[in-house]
């Protein structure tokens, strides 16, 4: 009789506590739910746009005027129609394709746009209309090129 009154003393100090975890339990998530509802409600029922919204791209114009003193007269700056020898051969090496070096029968070639060129090789250069640039290949180095069109030179660390 002992064990029965002690066994059912047992149960029914440990049903007590998981009756009472079950009803905070419900009330555990009712925070979060709240959260969810706050953050949820804004998206699924968004505030009405106003049928005329303002441009932002108007200038806004201020009370007082402004009264423009004196008028600076601009001059245009002249454009050079003729270019010199360096601003050419500046213009053409920048166009260039530098590849790299390769040995053909102890002679030491340059890969330019696809094609291979030794020392004082033309390169020709077309641009945007008819004119076309034959640059010359001065020297060739282990780590620089010298170009050369008329008078002018440039010389030019290699790609490594």
């Amino acid at each position: 009789m002992k064990t029965i009154c002690f066994l059912l003393t047992g149960l029914v100090l440990f049903t007590l506590p998981l009756h009472g975890q079950g009803q905070a339990g419900a009330d555990r998530f009712g925070d979060l739910k709240a959260k969810i509802a706050s953050l949820l409600t804004p998206r699924l029922h968004p505030t009405a746009l106003p049928e005329k919204p303002a441009n932002p791209f108007t200038m806004l114009v201020s009370a007082v005027p402004v009264l423009a003193t004196t008028e600076i007269p601009v001059e245009p700056v002249p454009i050079p129609t003729t270019l010199d020898d360096d601003q050419i051969l500046a213009y053409a090496v920048a166009r260039l394709r530098i590849s790299g070096l390769v040995q053909r029968g102890g002679v030491t070639h340059l890969l330019i746009n696809s094609a291979s060129y030794k020392e004082a090789d033309l390169v020709p250069l077309r641009t945007g209309g008819d004119t076309v640039y034959y640059i010359r290949l001065v020297r060739i180095g282990d780590t620089e090129v010298t170009f050369g069109y008329n008078q002018s030179t440039l010389t030019v660390k290699l790609p490594n």
